[in-house]
């Protein structure tokens, strides 16, 4: 059973924690908190296809915030976890926190050289990584297969980088 760490409305880490599946069922004014990370290299962007229970989708590397760790935590775990990449905290950017209806969506960023064929992909959760670039991913946009919470993102990223 996975528990994922909850914040209050102002972004404070509580002393609380909710099982994954009941993350929909939360107490007012309590929220959990998921991270993306998008890598950048050469203005190409690493996004993987996903392998978990949707056909075709397309995504950057994200997930829950679990219960006693901070989201830039996360952001490292879920690198190494879903991508076999090791990251420092010095090469992460936070780009921003938004809030959704259940939940916080904590925008990572980083920009390094990475030779996608040396990594190592998660299975269970990464079917393939590519390179691509915005206009690429506008393709996939338009085309309905990149995953819908991270469009959002991507163009926070985008405002913030440029």
């Amino acid at each position: 059973m996975e528990l994922l760490q909850l914040f209050d409305e102002n972004k404070n880490m509580l002393n609380e924690s909710i099982e994954r599946d009941k993350k929909k069922e939360l107490p007012e004014g309590k929220y959990f908190m998921i991270i993306l990370l998008f890598i950048e290299n050469n203005n190409k962007f690493l996004i993987q296809k996903t392998s978990v229970n949707r056909e075709s989708e397309y995504a950057t590397t994200g997930g829950h915030v679990t219960y006693g760790d901070t989201a830039l935590k996360t952001v490292i775990k879920e690198a190494q976890e879903e991508l076999g990449l090791t990251l420092k905290e010095n090469e992460i950017k936070e780009i921003d926190i938004v809030k959704g209806k259940y939940g916080y969506v904590s925008i990572y960023y980083c920009n390094k050289e990475i030779d996608i064929d040396k990594l190592t992909i998660q299975e269970e959760e990464v079917d393939s990584l590519y390179w691509m670039s915005i206009d690429e991913i506008n393709e996939l946009i338009k085309e309905d297969k990149f995953r819908k919470s991270n469009i959002k993102a991507l163009e926070k990223v985008l405002e913030k980088t440029r």
